[in-house]
């Protein structure tokens, strides 16, 4: 501390403002490379996450597409069915 004030005296203000700035970068530098590190994983799992979801979106879709042809395929029959029906019904009649 009386290095600190022995500064001021001698050196003025400045100084003291440039050595509390080189102090603070120094104590930080550790943290902001911790942050950056951590930043990274961060990433590394929305990345991993959109992946994910766009299988998922994916297979969604296929399965959509199968539900769609079976109903299209089960009113195909059932129409098939409608008209035999029919047939017979008008046949039954004659």
């Amino acid at each position: 501390m009386e290095e600190i004030i022995k500064i001021m005296q001698n050196q003025g203000v400045g100084a003291v403002i440039v050595i509390l700035f080189v102090w603070d970068w120094l104590t930080n530098k550790k943290d902001i490379k911790t942050t950056l590190e951590q930043n990274e994983k961060c990433l590394q799992e929305i990345s991993n996450s959109t992946k994910n979801t766009a299988k998922s979106l994916e297979l969604l879709q296929e399965s959509m597409k199968d539900q769609r042809d079976l109903l299209l395929n089960h009113d195909r029959k059932s129409d098939e069915i409608k008209d035999i029906l029919e047939r017979r019904k008008k046949n039954a009649r004659l």
